[in-house]
């Protein structure tokens, strides 16, 4: 089976979303100076949403976001999306991605998500007891 790339766009006035849980999504996040909203495309159809953090002087890509519609989940596209933010930290030249592992519905439990994470390669950063990263 060949797995279709996965683009990232970032989010613009010239970008639209179809996709009515990846809209809401978009409209609840919370987006800083240094945050890059974009939406994850895979063969011309919206498949998530993923928000980036750059702090440079950290010397790490922050992942503020991942999400992927209910309908898609199970399916190894959020773990497609993790890979392509790592793939984006390497070529800007980071070299870790750091994250705090929260959920963003009600009722989806903690550490579900946190053992997610676990499973591709990330562990708890020395400088605090919440948050995640993974040397890539």
């Amino acid at each position: 089976m060949e797995i279709l790339a996965i683009t990232l766009v970032a989010i613009g006035d010239d970008v639209s979303c179809n996709d009515a849980e990846i809209r809401k999504r978009i409209a609840t996040s919370k987006r800083g100076k240094r945050t890059t909203q974009y939406i994850a495309y895979r063969d011309g159809s919206e498949i998530g949403f993923v928000a980036l953090d750059d702090i440079a002087e950290l010397g790490c890509l922050v992942l503020y976001e991942l999400f992927v519609p209910a309908s898609l989940r199970g399916s190894g596209l959020g773990a497609q999306l993790l890979d392509k933010v790592e793939a984006i930290a390497r070529t800007e030249g980071y070299e870790r991605v750091t994250l705090y592992p929260r959920p963003l519905e009600p009722g989806f439990p903690e550490e579900r998500l946190i053992a997610w994470y676990r499973r591709h390669g990330y562990t708890t950063r020395s400088d605090s007891q919440t948050d995640l990263e993974k040397t890539i």
